[in-house]
């Protein structure tokens, strides 16, 4: 699969900083619909061929000539999905990072969750805790509270009297 839109794609491959590649915006259009499609295989660079082609296409539509450097980067997107695709897949999987497998223990602990948990869990943890202690003498400062406070004692000590 990978080798059929490869040759496809060097079939229509062209030469950066050609400004001869197309003659005219009719020979454009037939390209870029060809090529895009192919490209399926990378969103990223299916993104980035339809943002320039898009470039190419509203310049026409606005009778601008100066589309060159649109044109430049929809045939440079062709050339990085050709390199791209060149790249041998066991290359690939080698210089992917190998992800180990963390053995969960039967019982949580601190000294394993000190080991396996980031340290920005920590302190956001930690933030938060700090976070709350505030807002509790935040709180307990305020005139609200203290007539809470107040009312529930004088509620207290009217009950012990009777």
């Amino acid at each position: 699969m990978n080798n059929h839109i490869l040759n496809n794609l060097r079939s229509l491959s062209k030469k950066r900083g050609d400004t001869s590649s197309f003659a005219n915006y009719d020979e454009f259009l037939p390209w870029s619909d060809d090529v895009s499609p192919l490209l399926e295989f990378d969103d990223a660079l299916c993104k980035k061929f339809e943002f320039w082609s898009d470039h190419v296409k509203s310049a026409y539509n606005m009778g601008r000539e100066t589309h060159h450097e649109a044109l430049g980067e929809c045939i440079g997107v062709v050339n990085q999905a050709i390199k791209k695709l060149e790249i041998p897949t066991a290359d690939i999987e080698l210089d992917k990072p190998q992800s180990k497998e963390i053995e969960y223990p039967n019982k949580v602990t601190l000294k394993w969750l000190y080991h396996h948990v980031p340290w920005t869990f920590w302190a956001w943890i930690i933030g938060l805790l700090l976070s709350a202690f505030s807002l509790g003498v935040a709180v307990s400062e305020t005139e609200f509270y203290k007539t809470l406070k107040s009312d529930s004692s004088k509620q207290t000590s009217v009950s012990k009297k009777t």
